[in-house]
């Protein structure tokens, strides 16, 4: 019987550990940053380690700590020399900041349809999207899964545009042997508490191969002044913003960043222990790898699929959400993600912008933007069928193990096979509900 018709749920209180796996070198680091904070400076010692550790991790020289990881992307995208009427390409099935990085800059974000198999951005879409008005294109390494990097650059390379890495939910994954945050011309990468490398709190970190990339992207960071560790002139050259990083959240983040490879290779285990069993269950798609690249499972994106079980007559929502209320119940936390492509969101169906409809409004961009969610039916299917593990609820992260993931997909094997018929009633009610 369904836990959520009165049986017994399978996965026990407590049975999944939380993320950030937190381990006392973790603790002592914190403390050791909060002795050492005092008196106040800047750039604090642990501030400087994060970015120099991250940029050996990468192979990006040069790294500015930021205090999120949107403020690394609007980091990057000035950096990029991006500028009011500009226009970047976006992933139009992501999150917000990938798109919003680009209205900081007053530039214009134009969305581009995603690739049913790995989530990320289409390569074939992209140059039909590309005007005279281009200056980028943000490519997302969405779930933790990298984008077609080479594909993209080539494009990239023809049209004389910069590529701009997202790599927010993907650190600890590769692409061809190259590490996420290090694919792009520059890049962007969250340190926020969920992330596969977290901060526990906010944070974010922005690298680029390129000098005047970095001191470009150093004075949005702070207040548009000149690098610090020279005298400071509190001389605001552009407007700049202060996106200085915390020093405990760093500190946490630099000590997580040491146990990353082993923690992305218990994530690279479990997700494809988890594939292996959900591959022989109707009704759901699990996540597709490619040979060439690696998947941290920052989320584990499933698509509901009841076409595989003769259910055409009962609406792709409906069931998708009575079988997420049945996992749920069972003690798996799951949830969806980004319910509508980043297009259909009120921001850019309103274009209130800053107000007055600035910036699509103000003169610099092309007239005539408009936002059509049906000019990406790929992202729309993705987003009406997806539902996601990950995060806290239900980490692929250590200590969750490969035994864990068999729990996951006993329950999956629970719901859509020995209880089918429960669940099929349950998708019908919630398809009269639904009206």
């Amino acid at each position: 019987m369904l836990a959520l018709d009165g049986g017994p749920r399978l996965v026990p209180e407590g049975a999944v550990a939380p993320w950030p796996h937190i381990v006392d070198d973790d603790r002592k680091a914190v403390l050791d940053a909060l002795d050492s904070a005092t008196p106040w400076h800047w750039p604090m010692r642990t501030v400087q380690e994060l970015e120099r550790a991250w940029a050996e991790f990468t192979g990006m020289p040069y790294v500015l700590a930021a205090n999120s990881g949107t403020a690394a992307l609007h980091m990057a995208i000035a950096a990029a020399g991006v500028e009011p009427g500009d226009e970047v390409l976006v992933p139009a099935d992501t999150f917000l900041a990938s798109a919003s990085c680009v209205l900081q800059a007053n530039a214009i974000p134009v969305f581009v349809d995603t690739d049913i198999e790995t989530f990320a951005v289409d390569p074939a879409r992209v140059e039909e999207r590309i005007t005279d008005r281009t200056r980028a294109i943000v490519v997302v390494d969405l779930n933790g899964l990298p984008a077609d990097h080479d594909a993209l650059r080539a494009i990239a390379d023809r049209h004389g545009l910069t590529l701009i890495e997202d790599a927010a939910q993907a650190h600890g994954a590769t692409y061809k042997g190259r590490p996420a945050g290090s694919l792009g011309t520059l890049s962007g990468a969250s340190l926020n508490g969920s992330k596969t490398l977290s901060a526990l709190g906010e944070g974010g970190l922005f690298a680029t191969r390129d000098e005047e990339q970095y001191r470009l992207a150093r004075r949005v960071l702070m207040f548009g002044e000149e690098l610090p560790g020279q005298s400071r002139d509190y001389n605001a050259r552009i407007m700049g913003w202060n996106y200085r990083i915390d020093v405990l959240a760093a500190a946490f983040a630099r000590s997580q960043l040491a146990r990353l490879p082993q923690m992305s290779r218990v994530r690279e285990e479990n997700g494809a222990a988890l594939t292996a069993r959900l591959a022989q269950i109707p009704g759901i798609r699990p996540p597709v790898v490619p040979e060439d690249r690696t998947h941290v499972y920052f989320f584990y994106p499933l698509l509901v699929m009841p076409e595989e079980l003769g259910l055409d007559d009962i609406p792709v929502p409906a069931f998708r959400d009575a079988l997420a209320q049945a996992v749920n119940a069972e003690g798996l936390g799951i949830m969806r993600w980004q319910p509508r492509p980043v297009p259909a969101q009120t921001l850019f169906q309103e274009q209130r912008g800053y107000g007055r409809g600035c910036p699509w409004t103000c003169g610099h961009a092309r007239p005539g933007h408009t936002y059509d969610p049906r000019d990406h039916p790929v992202a729309e299917e993705i987003c009406a069928r997806r539902l996601v593990l990950g995060q806290s609820f239900s980490s692929l992260g250590p200590p969750n193990d490969t035994g864990t993931m068999g729990l996951f997909a006993d329950v999956f094997h629970k719901v859509l096979v020995e209880e089918r018929d429960a669940l099929v009633a349950l998708a019908r009610r919630t398809a009269d509900a639904m009206g």
